[in-house]
């Protein structure tokens, strides 16, 4: 068709003078029909992500934008047969696709084989290396993520703690070791807290160590406010309670306690020190406890907030079974004496 398309114009301009305008149009429909009649080549990405390396296609159509200008299936099969050779299985090859598509466009010479004999510097042997990949991938990427996870792997003291940190969140690579992760550190441990409770607690459970140093020590200046000390046991109980309240939604809750419970700040105090972790139950788990515990069970508050563990237990699973088999026996005759309704649940 195309080898004819200028035989064509130029019958068409000797049979009858056309005007340019014309010409133009026709040779855009000519051209038109051309391309849809050639079959489409390329890579195509969305395919290869599904066929080659078993995404779903939904998790093909977000990755292929990170691999749609490769030409060819040549670098993403060399970096799946790179990925094979150092111990992942195909199902750990995906994964690690989907957590960072990016990795498909590396060059196995330039950056895949230098990071992973950087990572055998630091000490990580091929089966260590093959489960931080499934992990943190971009890992591969970056010399500057390795350097990070090098002073993990020091801080914490074993790869089996950074696996199941970074099992948890990727953030512990992205964030800045000298600006946000050092003086978290140093601060921490001016409150009192030893480096297992930090890694522990605060890298292992939460990204408190990651978060913005100003925001770490507001959320420790806030624990004081609540009359948690720093050389208390429940300080970094207290850090991670919090961690996920800001200032405002702390207050609605304390405000909320002091309502439905019926106490004064002091008593409330009482019960936020002896157990930070009331603040994260939702209102109506609240309401529901305080309003069987009293009604029910005829609980004055200030035992329920000398025992704030007992806004955790399930009133279906806990409270009210053990409370019908005390009344019960109180009916039967068989308590001799009052039983401690806290002893009992």
């Amino acid at each position: 068709m195309l080898s004819l398309k200028p035989r064509l114009l130029s019958a068409l301009r000797a049979a009858a003078p056309l005007p340019a305008t014309s010409l133009h149009r026709l040779s855009l429909s000519t051209n038109a029909a051309a391309a849809a009649a050639t079959p489409p080549t390329g890579f195509l990405a969305n395919d290869y992500l599904v066929a080659s390396c078993g995404l779903t296609p939904a998790q093909a159509q977000k990755a292929s934008k990170y691999v749609s200008r490769l030409s060819s299936p040549v670098k993403p099969d060399a970096v799946r047969a790179f990925l094979a050779g150092i111990g992942l299985a195909e199902a750990d090859v995906a994964a690690a696709i989907v957590s960072y598509p990016p990795l498909l466009s590396c060059k196995v010479d330039e950056t895949l084989t230098p990071r992973i004999a950087q990572l055998r510097e630091i000490g990580l042997s091929p089966p260590q290396i093959s489960r931080l990949v499934t992990v943190a991938p971009e890992v591969l990427f970056s010399p500057v993520k390795i350097s990070r996870l090098a002073f993990y792997l020091s801080f914490l003291g074993s790869f089996d703690r950074v696996h199941s940190a970074l099992n948890r969140s990727s953030y512990l690579l992205r964030s800045d070791l000298e600006t946000v992760v050092r003086p978290n550190i140093a601060f921490l441990q001016q409150c009192g807290l030893t480096d297992y409770d930090i890694g522990k607690h605060f890298l292992m459970r939460s990204r408190i160590l990651l978060t913005e140093p100003q925001r770490v020590k507001e959320i420790a200046a806030r624990a004081e406010e609540l009359g948690v000390s720093r050389n208390s046991l429940m300080f970094k109980h207290t850090l991670l309670t919090l961690y996920g309240l800001n200032a405002g939604r702390l207050s609605a809750k304390l405000s909320f306690l002091k309502k439905v419970i019926g106490c004064s700040e002091a008593e409330l105090g009482y019960a936020v020190r002896k157990m930070p972790a009331i603040l994260t139950y939702s209102e109506s788990k609240i309401g529901r406890t305080v309003e069987f515990l009293k009604v029910e069970v005829g609980l004055e508050p200030s035992y329920v907030l000398h025992r704030p563990a007992m806004f955790g237990y399930s009133i279906e699973r806990r409270l009210m079974p053990r409370h019908c088999v005390l009344r019960i026996l109180k009916a039967k005759g068989f308590l001799s004496k009052e039983i401690d309704f806290f002893s009992t649940i």
